[in-house]
């Protein structure tokens, strides 16, 4: 083979995507190579679905089409069989079982490096609509696809030449609007100047030299709003003759971008969007809709919706709860079937599989994350599992809640973080004191300082809107919203009876009460309505100190 170290590449690759690869080897037959990983055991699955993408950019790397690199994965000899795993029994202590763990762990949370195992297109992400040439802005919650939906985006816009620059908020939340916008320019001035190749013309020239002296800044150290805004010109008037519609069209894409302080976020916007100012260059940014403040009204800066950009929206819950159920099943059946194994159904029932739904409040990341957990808690509890239980799901949400709560930590400041665990530890008593964990809103208070608080435990999925308008039957004119408390908040094993608990079972909502025997009841048509109804009313004010 070249002198390209293709065994160092395959290295860093799958150390990035969590795979140790113990050994690679190459081998060169008349027309074609090969490169041989070899890979832990427990790791061959989430291995194998790198290859694709491993393929593409060594033969990228290569640059000779004329002999294609083929990646295949192995696994070293298994010298003993350890003696517990043939005490093992039931369905679930199948092997392909441990492989599918493995799998749902790995890949639910993807990354530029790591993307989804396959691209399910949820009806409302707008595939189609993030592809156009127009400023972006996708809200959701952690874990909805925000990510999975650029990713597939930035895939189709390679497949049809266009130049992708592809980053991640969290590089570059420390360094201030000033560093953060050129860390951007520089990035998106380097994928320009690698698609011109070695042309020498005076626009490329131009470009290359304006990179050279953003980097010479960024070198520096500590740049100032003065050294963007000498450049900002400079760099708009390069880039207007080469981003041209017909010639070359830049999609930039900014994931986590709410990790970015919020303080700061309109003048980051207003620099990159006015370095891309007429030009055939578009930006793409996923975050989260409550720590996100793309534009400041008083000083103009940013970019505004509807008229600078397009707002897509995936903070949809478990308002249409067959559609959700169904969508989150097809989305795990790409994970068993890897796995060797049948649909999802032949791992759980179908009142495990509703109450997963439930517990993920339908957000996918979640879902695949609770499902792996609740095969764990069935091999803890049961010496036979033959598949995984509603009350198994309800235990892995347990188990999720703390890191629910790290995320917050990760999320908002200290103080932040602070005033929403008080008031998460106040919805919960207050909702389950008058003997419920579904709770109503008067949407007149969504201007109270409460209302933000509940609107960030919604983002953090510490609750979940199940109706976003109900009216009232006795006062017209009025009208509610509606949330649920997360599964974690009330699925203790000492939980208290009687309480009023909704459920799902393929798709459908169910009501019981705990601790009561046969007191569950199917909910049909406006009974879900009447139901709803029946829970208590949470003033917002109570949320929050005064």
């Amino acid at each position: 083979m070249s002198e390209i170290d293709y065994a160092d590449h395959v290295k860093r690759y799958l150390d990035e995507a969590g795979v140790r690869a113990e050994k690679v080897e190459e081998r060169t037959f008349p027309g074609e190579r090969w490169v041989i990983a070899t890979v832990p055991r427990e790791m061959l699955l989430l291995a194998q679905s790198t290859a694709g993408a491993l393929e593409n950019e060594l033969n990228a790397l290569s640059g000779e089409p004329e002999y294609p690199i083929t990646v295949t994965f192995r696994t070293p000899p298994e010298i003993t069989k350890k003696a517990e795993d043939s005490n093992r029994r039931g369905k679930l202590s199948n092997p392909a079982v441990d492989q599918l763990i493995q799998l749902l762990e790995a890949r639910s949370r993807t990354s530029d490096a790591l993307p989804s195992l396959k691209y399910n297109e949820d009806p409302r992400a707008g595939l189609t609509a993030i592809g156009a040439s127009r400023h972006h802005i996708i809200y959701g919650r952690r874990g909805v696809g925000k990510t999975a939906l650029m990713l597939e985006a930035k895939r189709i816009s390679e497949r049809d030449g266009h130049v992708t620059v592809w980053l991640n908020a969290h590089t570059f939340r420390q360094a201030g609007p000033a560093g953060a916008f050129l860390f951007v320019a520089e990035a998106v001035t380097t994928a320009l100047i690698k698609h011109a190749g070695s042309s020498q013309s005076e626009n490329f020239s131009r470009l290359r030299s304006l990179n050279g002296a953003i980097a010479r800044i960024r070198k520096e150290g500590a740049p100032s709003g003065e050294a963007v805004t000498s450049i900002l010109p400079d760099l708009n008037t390069a880039l207007r003759p080469i981003l041209r519609e017909e010639l070359i069209r830049l999609f930039v894409y900014i994931d986590d971008f709410y990790l970015f302080p919020i303080a700061d976020q309109p003048r980051l916007l207003d620099y990159i969007t006015g370095m891309l100012r007429d030009c055939n260059g578009w930006l793409k940014l996923a975050s989260i809709e409550r720590l996100t403040r793309p534009f400041e009204p008083s000083s103009k800066l940013g970019i505004e919706i509807p008229h600078d950009a397009s707002k897509i929206d995936l903070d949809l819950t478990l308002e249409d709860p067959s559609s959700t159920q169904r969508f989150l099943e097809s989305v795990l059946s790409d994970y068993t079937i890897a796995a060797g194994l049948r649909k999802p159904s032949s791992l759980a029932g179908r009142e495990a599989l509703g109450r997963l739904a439930l517990a993920s409040g339908g957000v996918p990341r979640d879902y695949l994350n609770l499902f792996a957990s609740a095969i764990v808690v069935a091999r803890e509890n049961r010496a036979d599992p033959q598949e995984v239980g509603k009350e198994d799901v309800s235990g892995a949400a347990r188990r999720s809640a703390q890191s629910k709560k790290r995320d917050l930590e990760q999320d908002v400041s200290s103080q932040n973080s602070e005033a929403l665990l008080t008031g998460l530890e106040r919805l919960s008593k207050n909702v389950q004191s008058h003997g419920y964990t579904f709770f109503r809103v008067d949407i007149e208070q969504k201007s109270r300082p409460g209302y933000e608080i509940l609107a960030q435990l919604v983002d953090l999925r510490f609750a979940h809107l199940i109706q976003a308008s109900l009216s009232d039957q006795h006062k017209g004119g009025v009208k509610y919203e509606v949330y649920m408390l997360d599964l974690s908040e009330f699925s203790d094993v000492r939980l208290k009876r009687g309480l009023h608990v909704l459920d799902l079972e393929s798709g459908q909502w169910s009501l019981r009460q705990t601790g009561a025997a046969r007191s569950m009841k199917k909910l049909k048509g406006t009974q879900v309505r009447d139901e709803l109804r029946q829970s208590p009313l949470v003033d917002v004010n109570e949320l929050v100190d005064e």
